[in-house]
């Protein structure tokens, strides 16, 4: 463990390396290419790897830049597919979120949930406890790993003590279960990592045209790297497409099992607000009040809250989705009905997010009746394609990869038992750990920027503390209201790949989401500052990086000016 933990800290993933990783990609022979780099690829990145094979992963955006950075930040089982009679589903989720919670316990944090009945509303009483009891069941059932609490039944007058601001008109009390929130994009960087320190090579802006074939099978891809638009070629044993929402685009031969076209868009929208707006201290399930359907209002830290997700077919732009008016509208409407009190208008809206999500092609269903389950399959041509699933499922859709590959007798000597991947993150930090290492540092950090660099980086943020002991000033906040620090924008780019100032915003940190988007040009003139330093822009080049993040600052919040 500590040899694997010297690898995470030296110095070879970052920006200043890019071209010497690609060169690398060109002159190896992979076992295992892996085309997209969201939380799929990632995990199968991290799979392969621990059994011992040659691995890369390339992806046309930033690590995560898709539907792995625009999620409602839960690990999580999905309570609603009960409903639908997904068991199996919720099952193997909530043992992935009771792994998780395990060995990353910096970034994968525990909240409680409020379930609640309203008089008239969609869930009875009955349906809320009998919901949440076969959730601490499937949580627990089979699992070395279990829940952080178990739910339990409350009544109104217990709803009012735990969410003094939640509706009480009609309220007839209802459960508190327990599921967990974090970091979608900081999570799939991690995991990428975990590949890395491993053997593997991942490299982000790299776009796949096409493939190298042998009589018909593939071999190999063809690229274009979109920083140098230089073309090159990888070649591998097998080539997966973990593309996500970009899946038909990558398939030349489908099954004839397989819809063609395989991926049905679906538009997922989250708006975010300071929490003495609404002054929710749980999270809770609201049910909306224009179509019936469940969505959530989180807490995230001490300060946040976000509001999501919306459920959509989309037919847009799939790299460039953003929330609308009525997108917001239809959010806001229900959620200032359960926070009545609640001070959710535009004006005080920090930001915005939207993704899309690769929901499998499922005739005659809605948007929210569409299965989470994940698909695999081979093409004729010997591309491997995995689509669908949820997030919190990352790692068990990697095993399965791993048993259609066995199945095709391919890298038999890299079986393994099952859950072989469920060990300990290298990057994973308990927080009386932490506490030591905070008091050995003998810096002094106020209390909320010493959590927050600890929930987000976990052994990283150590690193961060020896960036401030380096230099004083690194310690400085970026913008006065929020608890991000210079010294984990340096952290990035020494120690991850990171070639954009979106990059550090949007999937790095959580400047985009928690930085009021009043405030963005003046947080990313600081940040470009440190990315001028590091990389040796000039005055063009970092005013270009400013204008392109301003850019989608002002289109995610375009309905509110």
């Amino acid at each position: 463990m500590e040899d694997l933990e010297k690898k995470l800290f030296d110095h070879t993933w970052n920006y200043k390396n890019r071209d010497k990783i690609i060169k690398k990609l060109q002159e190896t022979s992979y076992d295992i290419v892996i085309i997209g780099a969201g939380i799929t690829g990632a995990g199968i990145a991290r799979e392969a790897s621990m059994r011992g094979l040659k691995v890369a992963c390339i992806d046309m955006q930033d690590f995560a830049a898709g539907t792995s950075s625009r999620s409602s930040k839960l690990g999580h089982g999905g309570i609603r597919y009960i409903a639908h009679g997904d068991l199996d589903l919720v099952k193997e989720a909530l043992h992935e979120r009771n792994w998780m919670r395990a060995h990353i316990p910096h970034l994968i944090r525990p909240i409680p949930f409020l379930f609640v009945e309203l008089e008239g509303g969609k869930y009875k009483k009955r349906d809320i406890k009998g919901a949440t009891k076969v959730y601490d069941f499937l949580s627990d059932k089979d699992s070395e790993f279990k829940n952080y609490k178990k739910s339990r039944m409350v009544s109104p007058e217990e709803i009012f003590e735990l969410e003094p601001e939640y509706i009480r008109e009609g309220n007839l009390g209802g459960a508190v279960y327990y599921d967990t929130n974090l970091d979608d994009a900081r999570l799939t960087l991690e995991i990428i990592k975990e590949a890395i320190i491993r053997g593997a090579v991942a490299v982000n802006y790299c776009k796949v045209n096409g493939y190298i074939k042998d009589n018909g099978t593939i071999i190999g891809i063809k690229c274009t790297d979109l920083e140098n638009e230089i073309d090159f070629e990888v070649k591998a044993k097998l080539v997966v497409n973990a593309t996500g929402i970009w899946t038909d685009q990558l398939i030349g031969i489908y099954p004839e099992d397989i819809p063609n076209p395989l991926i049905r868009p679906t538009k997922g929208v989250h708006i975010q607000y300071r929490r003495k707006h609404i002054n929710n201290r749980n999270a809770a399930i609201v049910i909306s009040k224009t179509d019936g359907r469940a969505f959530f209002v989180l807490p995230r830290n001490k300060e946040f809250t976000i509001i999501g997700t919306t459920d959509t077919d989309f037919k847009g732009d799939l790299a460039n989705p953003y929330c609308d008016k009525e997108d917001a509208d239809y959010l806001i409407e229900s959620a200032k009905y359960y926070f009545p009190n609640a001070q959710i208008g535009y004006e005080n809206i920090l930001s915005t997010y939207a993704g899309i999500r690769p929901l499998v092609m499922q005739k005659e269903k809605s948007e929210s009746e569409v299965s989470r389950n994940h698909i695999i399959f081979f093409s004729e041509d010997g591309l491997l394609t995995i689509t669908g699933g949820k997030l919190t499922e990352w790692r068990a859709m990697a095993e399965d990869v791993f048993n259609h590959i066995k199945n095709k007798n391919l890298f038999l000597n890299a079986a393994r038992e099952k859950h072989f991947s469920k060990q300990p993150f290298i990057i994973g930090l308990g927080k009386d750990d932490w506490e030591k290492e905070l008091k050995h540092s003998e810096l002094e950090i106020e209390d909320d920027i010493a959590d927050h660099i600890y929930h987000q980086y976990g052994k990283g943020a150590i690193k961060v503390l020896e960036l401030i002991k380096e230099d004083v000033s690194l310690g400085d906040k970026i913008i006065e209201e929020n608890n991000f620090i210079k010294a984990e924008v340096v952290y990035a780019l020494q120690y991850e790949l990171t070639p954009h100032l979106i990059d550090l915003f949007c999937r790095r940190t959580e400047m985009a989401l928690w930085v009021d988007h009043k405030k963005a040009f003046e947080a990313a003139s600081k940040v470009a500052e440190l990315m001028a330093k590091e990389y040796s822009w000039d005055e063009n080049k970092k005013n270009q990086e400013i204008e392109f993040y301003m850019d989608y600052i002002k289109k995610t919040v375009s309905f509110i000016t």
